[in-house]
């Protein structure tokens, strides 16, 4: 019998995800699973590709998205970690691509605002945090200048309110958020602020707790 093809559950934990891909389709059992926008590469590293002129998007989105949601909601008051280490190859027009996230939810569970956009902006690392309760204002810090192809390690850490960032080692936010009140979740993946050109990102670890 011929082998089974390596899929991202064989070198990640994804018991606790799901993903949203064009379509817009939602795949809730990762065991086992990949395709054309979700796979493991050679190097073992967990991959997201899309061609952002695709049609498709999540009900109020611009854009599509290959990226992971994290199924427990929770509040900023408790403690959660999410760590990934990656690095994006974009061909964006514009070169905008949204790598983890922290999403609002409301307690009907439709969407608040994202607090939080970890993303790739024309070669930088930069996180977008909202700075509002109506998410109408959003503060932008730098993490890391001219990734270009490289790795970024960054650890995203909420306790008691504050919310802690950390690019390579370093820590480059710290932010109390008394004004934030929505339940939350982590996202992970490929989510382009573009429709024009094509982008990969590849993740060689990725923790959330």
């Amino acid at each position: 019998m011929p082998c089974r093809a390596s899929s991202p559950s064989d070198q990640f934990d994804l018991s606790e995800w799901k993903i949203t891909l064009p379509g817009p389709v939602e795949i809730k059992k990762l065991r086992d699973y990949s395709s054309k926008y979700f796979d493991l590469n050679a190097d073992k590293e967990m991959a997201f590709h899309l061609d952002a002129a695709e049609q498709g998007p999540t009900s109020g989105a611009h854009f599509v998205r290959s990226e992971l949601r994290h199924l427990p909601n929770w509040k900023t008051t408790e403690s959660h970690t999410l760590t990934g280490e990656m690095r994006v190859s974009s061909r964006l027009k514009p070169d905008k691509v949204t790598v983890l996230q922290i999403h609002g939810i409301k307690p009907d569970l439709s969407n608040a605002p994202p607090l939080l956009r970890i993303a790739v902006d024309n070669g930088d690392l930069n996180a977008h945090i909202k700075a509002d309760a109506a998410g109408e204002k959003t503060d932008t810090t730098l993490l890391l200048k001219n990734l270009g192809t490289n790795y970024a390690k960054v650890d995203v850490i909420m306790e008691g309110g504050t919310l802690r960032i950390s690019a390579n080692g370093v820590e480059k936010v710290r932010r109390e958020l008394p004004y934030w009140t929505y339940l939350n979740y982590f996202k992970a993946g490929c989510y382009p602020q573009a429709t024009d050109g094509t982008v990969d990102v590849f993740f060689r670890s990725l923790s959330a707790h």
